[in-house]
């Protein structure tokens, strides 16, 4: 249905799943098989699983981990197979185009995949087959063997299909499978997956020496098999005539290479030993935290992102065997390298085990509460906290910025969230003197603390931006970028380190929305992502800071280039941090009243509306100043200011920040909204879209795409009927999504009140409708969006071209119709929720 619902709108166009050119069907076939097996294994382990899913104590993390695989099989595969992994998809995609046998055959390898995923699945969980009691359950070694090898096996082939199909993505690749693994396999090996990570482990007293030897040699094991296997493709695929060595990248050394090795895993190691082998804090009611997968493997994104063109970023023996026998095995003829593939593996894995033990040193420091100190975290741990962070977050900085790789804001943000989740319980993961400002001035945080913590983080910004700086032969100085003057960087800088403020104040620091007996494991996540939507937004702008560390340890490490704009953005940074303490305190009063009961608490009506058009403001802005910008992900950019600002408000006003989502709830029943509410929100969030829309076109007249307009069109070769079905389908999917996700009792363990995923997913929808039909339509899903965009192109008109505001009510209208399906397709699958509300009523 699907297909031919596809076929029918964007015809002539068609989609099939085939080899791709130079793979055969028997590549294709095990590509398939393979990553099958991974998605259903992981669908087994985190859904299905009797320990890792208790029926009372339920995980929050099985959607994130099921659908990532399709990122690390995604990218993987996808230029062998299609990665369909999906008989569904497969067949759909197929049956359209009239070539339906590579489909059945697609399906038949999936299904073989599935089968061997089962039969994985008894052997690394065979207590869900017997009758003990699963609370002192503890898996035997050979169980725990087979989890490491499975888990380092996947990983390692992961980064080898991504590097030997000319993949830009192998870091966010090769982290997605990471993560999915750790959550499958945590709770049976421990899930480290790497020797670095084992001896880390053991030094922290955590591993016995036995599991040491095993587990590496097992972990090494993997990373051969797996290289071998992936030597194959290497053979044949389109980087067959370009080698793929385990050497430094181009103009760098081996030091260059070691220490980058060094300091990343190093990093992956201590977020590891931080976020999954402390003791259960006090606000954590449920077994296990959610995040510890999710912070682990960002490690790799943030690493091998920033620091992939140095030394290739494996930070992981075991992969690093992994390309040294691949490339052993196949290697184009005449192809060259620095050193040789036995000696670059000894050098490179020698300062990866060291990073490891480095790791665990700093650990027994920052955490020395988990080696029997009674007392709590004194200012010398809180500062080595903060240090350690505010040096990974500039370092990542200098390296992505001087590296270019794609998705640098990722990169930034991933390291920013893993340092915050490792350092929180201890310093609070401030990891900038515009936090720490924000949160004195909101009463968070004593003043006699602030001076220590600003040198701190000062000192750490700039001893990183020199380090950094070292690997490379340039730096990088704070200024305005290509046509932007001072003040747009000004106004950008204090904009969205308004935001990244807010949102800590909102995510981590409200009493109620993080309360100390029940706290929530998305702050983190919420804060980090900060930076993939202003980054994406004012990188092109300011270099998107948005944060004085950051500004001064690059300014200071590009001394030659001239020093004095870090002090400037550093000022507005802090004025953007002093607005955001001002605004909490107005969303937030509870927090300093005589409130107690904050179960009971219900905003006011001026809150709810202060609270909606600081969300749509923040959202059309980001999507405005991406497309200024011409960046090509704004679609992920604007996810991530909708999912913060969800995160930080969804328990003031609903945070719905969209007049369809508005409509859908209003739709929906259950009292979620009544209609004046409904109406109010609305013409606030139209509001906040037209007065964001005034505000990015300011930008947009300086911009580079100064001469093009901007406007609310179909996209070239789609009529306003095609673009109108497109956002009425993908706002459908937004619509029910909230009202899954976010209006109803959470999945996994009820002995928390809060949801890890409900703006994960929601932010998600905008992810996936955005890259999924902007093309068609622009891809708003959103009239306040859409409300926005047409008042910008008719502010500023390159060239007197403006769109009809006709297309601002033709897609509106379709869009309000997909929230409305939304609600009806709800109430459809969740006639439960109908029911109870009317037992409740009876009662």
């Amino acid at each position: 249905a699907a297909g031919s619902c596809f076929c029918v709108l964007f015809e002539p166009k068609s989609a099939r799943v085939a080899p791709s050119e130079g793979f055969t069907w028997l590549h294709a076939g095990v590509v398939e098989l393979i990553y099958t097996f991974m998605l259903c294994f992981v669908v087994n382990n985190c859904a299905g699983s009797k320990r890792n899913n208790e029926q009372d104590d339920g995980n929050q993390f099985f959607g994130l981990a099921i659908g990532f695989v399709i990122i690390a099989g995604g990218y993987a595969a996808g230029g062998v197979s299609g990665a369909a992994f999906n008989p569904a998809v497969a067949l759909g995609l197929n049956f359209t185009s009239g070539d339906i046998h590579w489909g059945l055959l697609w399906a038949l390898c999936e299904i073989l995949g599935a089968d061997l995923a089962a039969a994985a699945y008894i052997l690394v969980r065979p207590e869900d087959y017997g009758d003990g009691d699963l609370t002192p359950y503890e898996p035997s070694l050979p169980v725990k063997l087979l989890s490491e090898f499975l888990g380092a096996f996947m990983l390692v082939l992961t980064v080898g299909l991504n590097v030997v199909t000319g993949s830009s993505q192998t870091a966010w690749s090769a982290a997605a499978a990471l993560m999915c693994m750790i959550y499958s396999l945590g709770d049976v090996s421990g899930a480290h997956f790497n020797p670095a990570v084992t001896v880390a482990v053991f030094a922290r007293g955590k591993c016995s020496a036995q599991q040491l030897i095993s587990y590496i040699t097992v972990q090494l094991l993997a990373g051969v098999a797996s290289g071998a296997l992936y030597s194959v493709f290497h053979s044949v695929g389109p980087e067959k005539n370009n080698a793929h060595s385990l050497q430094p990248g181009n103009k760098h050394t081996m030091p260059h290479a070691v220490i980058a090795e060094f300091v990343y895993t190093c990093v992956l190691c201590y977020v590891v030993l931080a976020c999954a082998t402390i003791s259960k804090p006090a606000s954590q009611l449920t077994k296990q935290n959610y995040y510890f997968g999710l912070a682990i493997a960002s490690c790799v994104t943030a690493g091998g992102f920033a620091i992939g063109g140095v030394s290739g970023g494996e930070l992981n023996p075991a992969v690093s065997t992994g390309i040294a026998v691949a490339s052993s095995i196949y290697t184009p003829k005449g192809a060259t390298m620095v050193g040789s593939n036995f000696v670059n593996l000894l050098l490179l894995g020698i300062f990866e085990i060291a990073g490891g033990l480095f790791a665990s040193f700093i650990f027994r420091v920052t955490h020395a509460q988990e080696f029997g100190k009674a007392a709590p975290p004194g200012m010398a741990q809180k500062c080595a906290c903060e240090f350690l962070g505010v040096f990974v977050l500039v370092f990542t900085v200098v390296c992505q910025s001087l590296s270019g790789a794609a998705f640098g804001a990722t990169s930034i943000a991933c390291s920013l969230m893993v340092m915050i989740y490792a350092t929180g319980p201890i310093s609070g993961g401030h990891l900038n003197p515009a936090v720490s400002f924000a949160l004195a001035l909101s009463e968070k945080m004593k003043w006699s603390e602030v001076p220590v913590y600003w040198i701190t983080q000062l000192m750490a910004g700039i001893l990183a931006g020199f380090m950094a700086c070292s690997l490379f032969t340039d730096t990088v100085d704070v200024a305005p970028k290509d046509t932007y003057s001072g003040w747009h960087a000004y106004l950008a800088e204090t904009l969205y380190t308004f935001m990244l403020c807010f949102v800590v104040l909102n995510a981590a620091g409200s009493k109620r929305n993080n309360s100390p007996t029940d706290g929530n494991n998305f702050f983190a996540l919420a804060i980090g992502f900060v930076i993939i939507a202003g980054g994406n937004a004012v990188g092109g702008v300011s270099g998107a800071a948005f944060n004085p560390a950051v500004a001064l340890g690059l300014d200071f490490s590009s001394h030659e280039k001239g020093v004095g704009n870090g002090f400037l953005w550093a000022l507005f940074e802090l004025v953007g941090a002093a607005i955001a303490a001002a605004i909490y305190r107005n969303v937030r009063p509870e927090d300093y009243g005589n409130q107690t009961d904050f179960d009971t608490y219900k905003p006011a009506w001026h809150t709810k509306l202060v609270s909606e058009f600081l969300g749509v403001f923040f959202l059309v802005l980001t999507v405005g100043l991406n497309l200024c910008n011409g960046s090509a992900v704004t679609a992920w950019s604007a996810a991530a200011a909708l999912m913060c600002m969800i995160y930080s408000l969804g328990d003031v006003s609903g945070a719905h920040f969209n007049p369809a989502v508005t409509l859908a709830c209003m739709a929906s029943g259950r009292d979620l909204i009544n209609t004046f509410d409904g109406l109010a929100y609305m013409v606030v969030q139209v509001l906040a879209g037209v007065i964001a829309g005034c505000l990015y076109s300011v930008f947009h007249r300086s911009s580079l795409k100064e001469t093009s307009p901007i406007t609310l069109t179909p996209g070239d070769g789609f009529s306003i009927y095609q673009a109108g079905m497109a956002e009425f389908a993908a706002t459908a999917l937004l619509a029910y999504i909230v009202l899954s996700c976010a209006t109803v009792a959470h999945a996994g363990s009820q002995k928390t009140k809060n949801s890890f995923y409900f703006a994960l997913c929601i932010g998600s929808c905008v992810t996936v409708g955005g890259f999924a039909v902007g093309a068609a339509s622009g891809g708003e899903l959103n009239p306040a969006v859409a409300a926005g965009i047409a008042t910008a192109s008719s502010v500023f008109q390159p060239g007197g071209q403006s769109a009809p505001m006709a297309n601002f009510v033709t897609l509106g209208l379709y869009e309000l119709a997909g929230g409305l399906l939304g609600a009806v397709a709800f109430q459809a699958t969740h006639a439960k929720q109908y029911v109870d509300v009317c037992a409740g009523s009876a009662l």
